[in-house]
């Protein structure tokens, strides 16, 4: 059964500003506001909590493949950021860690938002988890992480949005692909959640 089937709602265009930027996605993990850019402005993060974010993150016993998995999905939310400002929806990193319909959505959000003369900017902060085995080369993560990423204007700095920071709860479709774990699909399942 697809996740579509499931009551699960695909991320549309507009609905990618908050969980893509967030997404969401991370977008994923914003604790901090967010800045524009100049003199002395901070770059977007992703900010990570070693022991909440990966069961079992402060043993050794973890297991590599499912550390991969958390991995590859941090690192998907790190290159939308970084795709988002300057917009590139061409970026190497976003090429890197999304494939199939995930890599479409961004890629036509991130088009029209460069048409527009908008840039996407501020932080997720992310607490991604398995949401159970991984089977061969694909995985699901939960994820209920913190957004405030915001939209604004590329040339005049100008924040387009209202402030805020929104909790995003997402489950991302994850495979194994060209060696590397990549989000294949970003589900929004609700806004309001609690972070682990």
């Amino acid at each position: 059964m697809s996740r579509s089937t499931r009551g699960r709602g695909r991320i549309g265009v507009m609905g990618q500003r908050r969980l893509m930027v967030s997404l969401g996605l991370t977008a994923t993990l914003l604790a901090s506001g967010c800045t524009s850019k100049g003199e002395g402005a901070a770059s977007p993060t992703i900010q990570t909590l070693a022991t909440t974010t990966v069961p079992l993150s402060t043993t050794s016993t973890v297991d590599p493949t499912e550390k991969s998995v958390i991995e590859g999905y941090r690192a998907f939310w790190a290159a939308f950021l970084k795709a988002a400002d300057p917009m590139n929806p061409q970026h190497p990193d976003l090429l890197a860690t999304a494939t199939g319909e995930q890599l479409e959505q961004v890629q036509k959000a991130f088009l029209a938002r460069l048409s527009g003369g908008e840039v996407i900017r501020g932080t997720l902060d992310l607490r991604p988890r398995l949401a159970g085995p991984v089977e061969g080369t694909t995985a699901t993560v939960n994820d209920c992480y913190a957004d405030d990423t915001h939209l604004f204007a590329a040339a005049s700095g100008a924040q387009k949005d209202k402030p805020g920071v929104v909790t995003q709860r997402v489950s991302a479709d994850m495979v194994f692909q060209s060696e590397v774990w990549k989000v294949a699909a970003v589900h929004h399942e609700g806004e309001g959640c609690t972070p682990a």
